[in-house]
């Protein structure tokens, strides 16, 4: 069985306009929930609003929904202003992170409950719900209990009462982290196909960035109720727009420099003691920027390795942590800062307050503009 969307492929499906919405404290100061906010998402998206607690991803979410209103902007879907509707007639759906089963009520009663109230007809009813539980890996447990089922039953409950209704966007607010990590890597997954499988747009909130870059067809990172970046999962890790992008999203080394020479190939970044090479070509000699490499992308040079081609640092140990087939190794500059740099291969003969070569591609190297 399957069930069966309409599809309109346009970007601007779901579209976000001047979204802007504060809150009072109790102290008399105000709260930029969201400052501004202009969004454009593609009807078989699946997007996820990542940001720190207080960004602003979920008061979005809600006044999606229509749990929570504007104090100034306009959101469209599908051309339709939603801000005219009340809750109950948007075409969306929401999945909460405390699932908000009916305890009392059958799986196949909780998953129907919207179709009963909608006026659906029972034989249409049980079809649709049938339908349902199939997408989510759940048919024939219709007769079930809630409290008969585990948190990731619940959850694909929940689920699968979400999508029923046929909605034109599905709301889910950190729907996962109730989970236990095995479980929320398996959903995460599995989620991600059943909205492949259905082809609609789903708007995930997480705070959890592996989680984000794992699911992700785009990632909208907010920061005090504004848009840092929106890009695809490489683009938000390999090139962050702003030093909190590259902060927030993952692990990342940050050098402070000044661009002391430019060419056709790239640029020399003076970041103290060190000249590091980069291809980056947008770059204006004696501007100031930042310069960030991932753990990752360095190679721990030894008497079998080669540098060429590559730029090297040396560092000395403080640290070395075993991670599966990897090593994280905390070291420390001449200049004092600290890096990360995360290895494969055995580094059990690696003693602390040893100096190493650490080895990196210029083409590795990403600048940012400076904000000190």
């Amino acid at each position: 069985m399957s069930i069966a969307f309409s599809h309109n492929p346009a970007s601007d499906y779901l579209r976000v306009r001047n979204a802007v919405r504060h809150f009072n404290t109790p102290e008399g100061g105000v709260v930029k929930a969201l400052d501004g906010i202009n969004l454009n998402i593609g009807q078989s998206e699946f997007i996820t609003l990542l940001g720190p607690s207080g960004c602003g991803k979920t008061t979005l979410l809600k006044i999606i929904a229509g749990f929570e209103r504007l104090d100034s902007g306009k959101i469209t879907l599908d051309s339709q202003t939603l801000l005219e509707l009340s809750a109950h007639r948007r075409p969306v759906n929401t999945v909460f992170q405390s699932y908000a089963l009916f305890p009392h009520m059958s799986v196949g009663d909780n998953v129907g409950y919207g179709l009963e109230v909608a006026g659906v007809k029972k034989p249409e009813r049980v079809q649709r719900i049938g339908e349902a539980l199939e997408m989510v890996g759940l048919a024939g447990i219709e007769k079930r209990l809630p409290s008969q089922l585990s948190g990731g039953q619940q959850q694909r409950v929940a689920l699968a009462r979400a999508i029923v209704n046929r909605p034109k966007v599905l709301l889910l607010d950190e729907p996962l982290s109730a989970l236990d990590r095995h479980l929320r890597m398996k959903m995460q997954i599995e989620l991600k196909n059943l909205q492949t499988e259905l082809g609609i747009c789903f708007l995930f909130v997480t705070h959890d960035q592996e989680e984000a870059l794992t699911m992700s067809d785009r990632i909208v990172v907010l920061n005090g109720g504004k848009v840092e970046q929106l890009g695809t999962p490489t683009e938000i890790y390999h090139r962050p727009a702003s030093r909190f992008v590259a902060d927030f999203i993952g692990e990342s080394n940050v050098f402070e420099g000044k661009v002391v020479r430019f060419d056709d190939f790239g640029a020399d970044v003076q970041c103290g003691e060190l000249l590091i090479r980069t291809e980056d070509r947008n770059l204006i000699t004696g501007s100031a920027v930042e310069v960030m490499l991932r753990p990752e992308q360095f190679t721990l040079l030894d008497s079998s390795t080669s540098a060429a081609g590559q730029q090297v640092l040396t560092a000395t140990l403080e640290q070395a942590v075993f991670v599966g087939s990897d090593h994280q190794l905390v070291c420390r500059l001449a200049s004092g800062q600290q890096i990360s740099a995360l290895v494969r291969g055995h580094c059990h003969h690696l003693q602390v307050g040893q100096p190493l070569q650490l080895a990196y591609s210029s083409a590795d190297v990403h600048t940012i503009p400076a904000v000190f």
